[in-house]
């Protein structure tokens, strides 16, 4: 359970990384694909209204980070949560089964128990009393 626990927190950090950089690359190409549309736009007394544009262009450029980056931390918190839920779970499982005194058989285990029990000629389940 630990080494699934071990590949799920790589495979959180591994998502993180390939989000962020693929916000990286969309905001490049959001930026070049302004600056582009400016330049081809442009006349000689616009110079303000490229400039307005292009620091308009980065404002929502940087928006659209933060949203991004909101979005994959939000994720990566809920999967962080699932993770440690998953966790607990093993370790109530664990709790329970060694208060039963024991672990859990295999079914070779338990045939081999049963064949035993049939060799010796042992009824470990005898009908119980009638009320």
């Amino acid at each position: 359970m630990m080494n699934n626990a071990h590949i799920q927190t790589k495979a959180v950090a591994s998502a993180q990384g390939c989000g962020r950089a693929f916000v990286r690359r969309v905001a490049v190409c959001c930026l070049l694909a302004c600056a582009s549309l400016s330049v081809a736009q442009a006349n000689p007394g616009d110079k303000e209204r490229d400039a307005q544009r292009i620091v308009d262009a980065q404002r929502a450029q940087q928006q659209q980070r933060q949203d991004t980056q909101r979005q994959l931390d939000t994720r990566a918190e809920d999967q962080r949560r699932q993770l440690q839920a998953q966790q607990e779970q093993n370790a109530q499982n664990t709790a329970d089964l060694a208060r039963r005194g024991g672990r859990m058989m295999t079914p070779d285990e338990r045939r081999d128990l049963r064949r035993q029990i049939n060799e010796a000629g042992v009824d470990i389940y005898k009908n119980a009393p009638r009320r």
